[in-house]
Order: C-alpha cells, then sequence, then structure tokens
C-alpha cells in the first residue's frame, strides 16, 4: 500500500488491471496504417519487460498506472493517424459556458494541441484573448500563425518579457491531464498564471462513468493514459491547492458511444431502459445488446443524440481560485 499523491490517503492499492508495453505497442501497431517506428519500440525499452499495474486510492478512487509510463513525441506522432478521440464538442461548449460566466478577459488553452478549442472559444466568445500551451512545438507554431498568444514549452519563461508573471482569467486543461506523467507537478506550474478569483476548467474522462466497464481499452492504459479520475479525486487535488470547485458536470451519453456504453448500464435505472426495454421485450428481444441496441436505433431515429442524465465518457469541473479577479 503506497501513499495517494491526490488525497495523501495511504489507501494506493494494486488492482487486478496490468499490461506489458511490448502487447499495447502490438494493439496500436494493428489499428495504425503504418507499422511503427523503431524509435516508438526504443522509448519503452527499459520498461518492456515490466508489468505496468494500475493502483486505485480507496479513499478518493485516483488511479494511476506504476511503474509511470507516458507517452512520448515518437507515439503521439505515430497514433496521430487514428481517429481514436471523437471531436464532437458537448465539453467545448459546457467550458465556454464556465468560463462566459465569469466574465473572464482572458483565456490560456493548457494542451491546445491544434487550436480547436481555441477557434471555438473565438466564435463563442469574440473579443476575448486567447492564448495556447502545448509540448508539440510545431503545433505551437500553427497557434501563433492563427493569431492566438502562445506560452514557451519551458514553464521557466511562463513570464512576460519584464519578468512578471503571465496572468489569465480562465486557464482550461481539455483531456490532457490523464495523459501527464506527474498531474500534480503539472497542475502546479499552471497555477501562478491564474488570477485570484480566476477560474480553472478540467476536463478527462470519468473513471466511474460506463468507461469502468472497460479497464483495459487501448486508449486507457499507457502509455496513452496514466492515470484516472474521479469527482472525489478532483475535489481533493483542488481543494488541497486552494481552489473551489463550483461546478461538476458530467458528459450527457453521446450517440457515437451508445453501441459501446448502453449495454454495460442497460440494467442500471437509466430513463432509455425505463421506456424502450419493456417494448423491445415484447418484441421477443431478450440479449442486452439486442434490447439497447433497439432502442438506439428508435432514438437515432427520432434524432436524439445526446442522453441528458445518463453519464457518458467526460467529467468536467470548473473550480475558482481564491480572492477577488
Amino acid at each position: 500500500m503506497s501513499t495517494c499523491p491526490i488525497c495523501n490517503s495511504a489507501t494506493m492499492e494494486p488492482s487486478d488491471v496490468s499490461v506489458r508495453l511490448p502487447d499495447v505497442l502490438n494493439q496500436w501497431q494493428a489499428v495504425l496504417p503504418k507499422k511503427l517506428k523503431p524509435e516508438v519500440w526504443d522509448d519503452y525499452r527499459s520498461v518492456q519487460d515490466c508489468n505496468v499495474t494500475l493502483y486505485q486510492c480507496n479513499a478518493c478512487g485516483f488511479g494511476q498506472f506504476l511503474p509511470i509510463t507516458a507517452g512520448t513525441a515518437n507515439f503521439y506522432q505515430a497514433i496521430a493517424a487514428v481517429d481514436y478521440y471523437n471531436n464532437d464538442k458537448w465539453e467545448f461548449d459546457a467550458a465556454a459556458t464556465e468560463i462566459e460566466k465569469t466574465g473572464a478577459k482572458s483565456v490560456l488553452d493548457v494542451g491546445c494541441g491544434s487550436g480547436l478549442f481555441l477557434d471555438y472559444l473565438k466564435k463563442k466568445l469574440p473579443g476575448t484573448s486567447l492564448s495556447g500551451y502545448e509540448l508539440n512545438e510545431e503545433l505551437l507554431v500553427d497557434i501563433a500563425r492563427k493569431g492566438y498568444g502562445t506560452l514557451p514549452v519551458d514553464s521557466a519563461d511562463f513570464a512576460n518579457a519584464d519578468g512578471a508573471p503571465l496572468l489569465y482569467d480562465a486557464i482550461c486543461m481539455m483531456q490532457v491531464l490523464e495523459h501527464v506523467a506527474d498531474p500534480v507537478v503539472f497542475v502546479e506550474a499552471f497555477l501562478p498564471l491564474l488570477r485570484p478569483g480566476g477560474v480553472l476548467v478540467i476536463t478527462t474522462p470519468n473513471a466511474e462513468g460506463p468507461i469502468k466497464a472497460f479497464p483495459r481499452a487501448l486508449t486507457e492504459v499507457p502509455p496513452h493514459h496514466t492515470t484516472r479520475w474521479t469527482e472525489r479525486a478532483f475535489r481533493a487535488l483542488l481543494g488541497r491547492h486552494g481552489l473551489d470547485v463550483s461546478t461538476i458536470r458530467l458528459e450527457p451519453l453521446p450517440d457515437y458511444l451508445w453501441d459501446s456504453y448502453l449495454p454495460v448500464v442497460w440494467d442500471d435505472p437509466i430513463w432509455p431502459a425505463l421506456i424502450f426495454d419493456p417494448l423491445a421485450r415484447s418484441r421477443g428481444l431478450q440479449g442486452v445488446n439486442e434490447r439497447s441496441g433497439f432502442a438506439a436505433a428508435a432514438m437515432r431515429a427520432a434524432g436524439i443524440r445526446w442522453l441528458e442524465n445518463v453519464a457518458g465518457h467526460t467529467i468536467l469541473v470548473s473550480a475558482t481560485s481564491a480572492g477577488p479577479r
């Protein structure tokens, strides 16, 4: 048993979820159009004979794979050819709403990638000063070309030319924390840039949502994801750093996940099951896949895209720093 880095409880215990990096890389290889370059394999040579095991905190639900095995630049360049993340806009709109209601006039998007969320904010919140931070320096150049502000990769340079710290009314970390080797250090690096009274918005996969039925999913294990997050973990982490959690939102289940996620939550008291399960059974459909599939087809035909009050993949947390802005 070890100490949880999020809530400091001595309750981190190994789970039955373990992976071996050569096996995971071979699975990625099977879905990629090109062979992985030797550099990718070399990046993980030191752990190729190790079991990388998920440790979970019994107190806050935080999960961390050990030994820590994060994605490298070579790995992410290799898997960029696979559309493993559906770029739907629920979290974009949800985060923008949190930013807008605070009246924020300057926003930093940490892990901004190619700038999709910045582009969304530019349309949603015209007149707001927008900046991005991204470890991929080529993408950062493109962000600057779009006219957004940028932060240098070296965190020691997070300051204005006169040495004064840069300050933002809002900082967003969208689907970032689950990728980094040390999320506590990562958050601590950016908190000094948040203006007193400013808002921090974070999204990650929700480890307590339907995804818990797929603990070994390729995109949920190292080197892609190194940690797993819950509402309790976020409250513990942000509370330790003097932030007040103001909003917790769960993504409503989107239609592109119905075929995978509905069967695993179908026996829960969710409203689609209460409505459609009797109808499916009356038509002789007995298996859970048949019954949930019947419901999915009917809802798609009706133009439904999101199942409100049915948890999807993502959790969004919004928290404010101490003091007036």
